[in-house]
Protein backbone atom coordinates (compact mmCIF):
# COMPACT_ATOMS: atom_id res chain seq x y z
CA UNK A 1 0.00 0.00 0.00
CA UNK A 2 2.75 2.50 0.93
CA UNK A 3 4.47 1.79 -2.39
CA UNK A 4 1.43 3.24 -4.12
CA UNK A 5 1.43 6.34 -1.91
CA UNK A 6 5.16 6.86 -2.35
CA UNK A 7 4.79 6.77 -6.13
CA UNK A 8 1.90 9.26 -5.98
CA UNK A 9 3.77 11.59 -3.62
CA UNK A 10 6.89 11.60 -5.79
CA UNK A 11 4.78 12.29 -8.86
CA UNK A 12 2.99 15.18 -7.13
CA UNK A 13 6.34 16.67 -6.07
CA UNK A 14 7.84 16.35 -9.53
CA UNK A 15 4.83 17.80 -11.35
CA UNK A 16 4.23 20.78 -9.06
CA UNK A 17 5.16 24.13 -10.65
CA UNK A 18 5.19 25.82 -7.23
CA UNK A 19 8.15 23.98 -5.71
CA UNK A 20 11.74 25.12 -6.23
CA UNK A 21 14.38 22.44 -7.01
CA UNK A 22 15.56 22.59 -3.39
CA UNK A 23 12.01 22.18 -2.06
CA UNK A 24 11.41 19.22 -4.37
CA UNK A 25 14.62 17.60 -3.16
CA UNK A 26 13.63 18.05 0.51
CA UNK A 27 10.05 16.83 -0.10
CA UNK A 28 11.33 13.69 -1.85
CA UNK A 29 13.47 12.88 1.18
CA UNK A 30 10.52 13.51 3.51
CA UNK A 31 8.15 11.34 1.46
CA UNK A 32 10.59 8.43 1.29
CA UNK A 33 11.35 8.63 5.00
CA UNK A 34 7.67 8.65 5.90
CA UNK A 35 6.71 5.77 3.60
CA UNK A 36 9.63 3.69 4.90
CA UNK A 37 8.54 4.00 8.54
CA UNK A 38 4.74 3.68 8.40
CA UNK A 39 2.28 1.09 7.14
CA UNK A 40 -0.70 3.38 6.49
CA UNK A 41 -1.68 7.03 6.31
CA UNK A 42 -3.92 7.19 9.36
CA UNK A 43 -3.96 8.82 12.79
CA UNK A 44 -2.36 5.95 14.80
CA UNK A 45 0.47 5.61 12.25
CA UNK A 46 1.09 9.34 12.28
CA UNK A 47 1.21 9.46 16.08
CA UNK A 48 3.87 6.73 16.02
CA UNK A 49 5.76 8.49 13.26
CA UNK A 50 5.81 11.83 15.10
CA UNK A 51 7.10 10.02 18.20
CA UNK A 52 9.88 8.53 16.07
CA UNK A 53 10.76 11.98 14.74
CA UNK A 54 10.94 13.42 18.27
CA UNK A 55 13.38 10.68 19.26
CA UNK A 56 15.62 11.28 16.27
CA UNK A 57 15.52 14.85 14.98
CA UNK A 58 15.76 18.47 16.11
CA UNK A 59 12.51 20.45 16.58
CA UNK A 60 13.11 22.54 13.44
CA UNK A 61 13.50 19.40 11.31
CA UNK A 62 10.37 17.84 12.81
CA UNK A 63 8.33 20.98 12.16
CA UNK A 64 9.52 21.17 8.55
CA UNK A 65 8.76 17.50 7.87
CA UNK A 66 5.27 17.66 9.35
CA UNK A 67 4.51 20.79 7.32
CA UNK A 68 5.77 19.05 4.15
CA UNK A 69 3.63 15.97 4.81
CA UNK A 70 0.53 18.05 5.54
CA UNK A 71 0.98 19.85 2.21
CA UNK A 72 1.51 16.61 0.31
CA UNK A 73 -1.45 14.88 1.97
CA UNK A 74 -3.69 17.78 0.88
CA UNK A 75 -2.55 17.08 -2.69
CA UNK A 76 -3.44 13.38 -2.27
CA UNK A 77 -6.90 14.38 -1.06
CA UNK A 78 -7.32 16.75 -4.02
CA UNK A 79 -6.61 13.96 -6.50
CA UNK A 80 -8.82 11.55 -4.45
CA UNK A 81 -5.96 9.15 -3.66
CA UNK A 82 -6.75 9.83 0.02
CA UNK A 83 -10.18 10.39 1.51
CA UNK A 84 -9.04 12.93 4.12
CA UNK A 85 -5.87 14.44 5.57
CA UNK A 86 -5.29 12.82 8.99
CA UNK A 87 -2.80 15.53 9.94
CA UNK A 88 -5.68 18.01 10.05
CA UNK A 89 -6.96 16.12 13.13
CA UNK A 90 -3.62 15.77 14.91
CA UNK A 91 -2.09 18.40 17.16
CA UNK A 92 1.14 19.45 15.49
CA UNK A 93 4.41 19.63 17.46
CA UNK A 94 5.03 23.09 18.89
CA UNK A 95 6.89 25.29 16.46
CA UNK A 96 10.43 25.97 17.67
CA UNK A 97 11.48 29.46 18.65
CA UNK A 98 12.97 31.21 15.59
CA UNK A 99 16.74 31.08 15.35
CA UNK A 100 18.64 34.00 16.79
CA UNK A 101 20.02 35.93 13.85
CA UNK A 102 23.45 37.49 14.18
CA UNK A 103 23.73 41.19 13.46
CA UNK A 104 26.68 42.29 11.33
CA UNK A 105 27.05 45.95 10.47
CA UNK A 106 27.26 46.98 6.82
CA UNK A 107 30.78 48.25 7.51
CA UNK A 108 32.00 44.91 8.90
CA UNK A 109 30.37 42.91 6.10
CA UNK A 110 31.92 45.23 3.51
CA UNK A 111 35.36 44.88 5.14
CA UNK A 112 35.16 41.10 4.76
CA UNK A 113 34.05 41.20 1.13
CA UNK A 114 36.80 43.65 0.19
CA UNK A 115 39.41 41.03 1.16
CA UNK A 116 38.11 38.45 -1.36
CA UNK A 117 40.73 38.18 -4.11
CA UNK A 118 38.74 36.03 -6.52
CA UNK A 119 36.81 38.32 -8.89
CA UNK A 120 33.81 36.00 -9.10
CA UNK A 121 33.55 35.55 -5.33
CA UNK A 122 33.98 39.28 -4.73
CA UNK A 123 31.19 40.22 -7.17
CA UNK A 124 28.95 37.38 -5.94
CA UNK A 125 29.06 38.55 -2.33
CA UNK A 126 29.07 42.26 -3.18
CA UNK A 127 25.78 41.63 -5.00
CA UNK A 128 24.36 39.70 -2.02
CA UNK A 129 25.16 42.55 0.38
CA UNK A 130 23.57 45.20 -1.86
CA UNK A 131 20.43 43.34 -3.01
CA UNK A 132 19.48 41.09 -0.09
CA UNK A 133 19.07 38.09 -2.41
CA UNK A 134 19.03 34.59 -1.01
CA UNK A 135 22.21 32.60 -1.59
CA UNK A 136 20.65 30.32 -4.22
CA UNK A 137 18.83 33.19 -5.93
CA UNK A 138 22.25 34.76 -6.45
CA UNK A 139 23.84 31.48 -7.63
CA UNK A 140 21.14 30.93 -10.26
CA UNK A 141 21.29 34.39 -11.83
CA UNK A 142 22.00 34.51 -15.57
CA UNK A 143 23.51 37.36 -17.50
CA UNK A 144 20.17 37.93 -19.19
CA UNK A 145 18.65 38.63 -15.75
CA UNK A 146 20.70 41.84 -15.51
CA UNK A 147 19.39 45.09 -16.97
CA UNK A 148 22.16 47.60 -16.41
CA UNK A 149 20.34 50.26 -18.45
CA UNK A 150 17.36 50.21 -16.09
CA UNK A 151 19.68 49.36 -13.16
CA UNK A 152 17.73 46.32 -12.00
CA UNK A 153 17.93 42.54 -11.97
CA UNK A 154 15.25 39.92 -12.42
CA UNK A 155 15.04 37.18 -9.79
CA UNK A 156 13.50 34.22 -11.61
CA UNK A 157 14.33 31.55 -9.03
CA UNK A 158 12.78 33.02 -5.90
CA UNK A 159 11.49 30.90 -3.04
CA UNK A 160 8.24 29.19 -4.00
CA UNK A 161 9.02 29.96 -7.65
CA UNK A 162 8.11 33.62 -7.07
CA UNK A 163 9.78 36.20 -9.30
CA UNK A 164 10.62 39.82 -8.59
CA UNK A 165 12.68 42.78 -9.81
CA UNK A 166 15.35 44.25 -7.54
CA UNK A 167 16.96 47.68 -8.17
CA UNK A 168 20.74 47.86 -8.37
CA UNK A 169 22.88 50.02 -6.12
CA UNK A 170 24.98 52.55 -8.11
CA UNK A 171 28.28 51.12 -6.89
CA UNK A 172 27.04 47.59 -7.58
CA UNK A 173 26.40 48.58 -11.22
CA UNK A 174 30.05 49.70 -11.48
CA UNK A 175 31.25 46.42 -9.95
CA UNK A 176 29.06 44.38 -12.33
CA UNK A 177 30.26 46.29 -15.40
CA UNK A 178 33.88 45.58 -14.46
CA UNK A 179 33.05 41.93 -13.74
CA UNK A 180 31.26 41.45 -17.06
CA UNK A 181 34.29 42.86 -18.88
CA UNK A 182 36.51 40.26 -17.19
CA UNK A 183 34.05 37.33 -17.39
CA UNK A 184 32.80 37.36 -20.97
CA UNK A 185 31.20 33.89 -21.30
CA UNK A 186 27.43 33.44 -21.57
CA UNK A 187 25.19 31.43 -19.24
CA UNK A 188 25.18 31.69 -15.44
CA UNK A 189 26.34 35.04 -14.14
CA UNK A 190 28.62 33.37 -11.60
CA UNK A 191 30.35 30.30 -13.00
CA UNK A 192 32.80 27.65 -11.88
CA UNK A 193 35.79 26.74 -14.02
CA UNK A 194 33.65 24.31 -16.05
CA UNK A 195 31.06 26.97 -16.90
CA UNK A 196 28.41 25.66 -14.50
CA UNK A 197 26.94 27.13 -11.32
CA UNK A 198 29.25 27.93 -8.44
CA UNK A 199 29.85 25.13 -5.96
CA UNK A 200 27.85 26.23 -2.88
CA UNK A 201 30.24 24.61 -0.39
CA UNK A 202 33.28 26.31 -1.89
CA UNK A 203 31.51 29.67 -2.03
CA UNK A 204 30.51 29.44 1.64
CA UNK A 205 33.99 28.27 2.61
CA UNK A 206 35.67 31.29 1.02
CA UNK A 207 33.39 33.68 2.90
CA UNK A 208 33.89 31.78 6.17
CA UNK A 209 37.68 31.91 5.88
CA UNK A 210 37.64 35.63 5.05
CA UNK A 211 35.35 36.40 7.98
CA UNK A 212 37.42 34.46 10.48
CA UNK A 213 40.49 36.33 9.28
CA UNK A 214 38.92 39.80 9.44
CA UNK A 215 36.31 39.61 12.21
CA UNK A 216 37.35 36.45 14.09
CA UNK A 217 33.81 35.08 13.88
CA UNK A 218 31.67 33.48 11.21
CA UNK A 219 29.57 35.51 8.79
CA UNK A 220 27.32 33.30 6.65
CA UNK A 221 25.77 34.23 3.29
CA UNK A 222 22.32 34.55 4.88
CA UNK A 223 23.74 37.03 7.40
CA UNK A 224 24.33 39.40 4.46
CA UNK A 225 20.60 39.27 3.73
CA UNK A 226 19.90 40.21 7.37
CA UNK A 227 22.48 43.01 7.20
CA UNK A 228 20.84 44.34 4.02
CA UNK A 229 17.37 44.41 5.62
CA UNK A 230 18.55 45.83 8.94
CA UNK A 231 20.67 48.56 7.31
CA UNK A 232 17.85 49.70 5.02
CA UNK A 233 15.30 49.83 7.82
CA UNK A 234 17.36 51.07 10.76
CA UNK A 235 19.92 53.36 9.15
CA UNK A 236 18.26 54.49 5.92
CA UNK A 237 14.69 54.60 7.31
CA UNK A 238 13.18 52.50 4.51
CA UNK A 239 9.60 51.48 5.26
CA UNK A 240 8.81 47.86 6.12
CA UNK A 241 6.77 47.26 2.96
CA UNK A 242 9.71 48.29 0.76
CA UNK A 243 12.11 45.99 2.62
CA UNK A 244 9.57 43.16 2.47
CA UNK A 245 9.22 43.47 -1.32
CA UNK A 246 12.98 43.68 -1.87
CA UNK A 247 13.50 40.48 0.15
CA UNK A 248 10.71 38.68 -1.72
CA UNK A 249 8.63 38.03 1.39
CA UNK A 250 4.85 37.69 1.29
CA UNK A 251 4.39 38.29 5.03
CA UNK A 252 5.65 41.33 6.96
CA UNK A 253 6.09 39.16 10.07
CA UNK A 254 8.83 37.25 8.27
CA UNK A 255 10.56 40.49 7.30
CA UNK A 256 10.47 41.73 10.89
CA UNK A 257 12.62 38.75 11.89
CA UNK A 258 15.33 40.06 9.56
CA UNK A 259 15.40 43.54 11.06
CA UNK A 260 17.65 43.39 14.09
CA UNK A 261 18.12 46.12 16.68
CA UNK A 262 21.58 47.61 16.44
CA UNK A 263 23.61 48.36 19.54
CA UNK A 264 23.27 52.09 18.72
CA UNK A 265 19.46 51.83 18.60
CA UNK A 266 19.42 49.90 21.86
CA UNK A 267 21.71 52.41 23.55
CA UNK A 268 19.71 55.45 22.42
CA UNK A 269 16.50 53.75 23.58
CA UNK A 270 17.97 53.18 27.03
CA UNK A 271 19.20 56.78 27.21
CA UNK A 272 15.67 58.06 26.67
CA UNK A 273 14.72 56.68 30.08
CA UNK A 274 14.30 59.45 32.60
CA UNK A 275 14.38 59.09 36.38
CA UNK A 276 11.14 59.44 38.31
CA UNK A 277 11.31 62.12 40.93
CA UNK A 278 9.82 61.06 44.26
CA UNK A 279 8.80 63.53 46.88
Amino acid sequence: MMTFYLERLLAIIEQSPNYSPLTKKAYRVDARHFCTHVEAIDIPSLHRYITLLKQTYAPTTISRRIHALATLFDALVAEKSLSSNPLSRIKKPTRPIPKHRTAFSYTDARRVIETLQDETMYTFYFLLLHTGLRFNEDRQLHRTDLDLTERQLFVRHGKGQKTRYVPLHDELVTVLIHYLDVQSSDGPLFQNTAGGLLDPNQARKQLRIATQRVLHRTLRPHDLRVTFATTLYREHRSDLLTVMRLLGHSDAKTTQQYILPSSEVARSSINRLTPIMYS
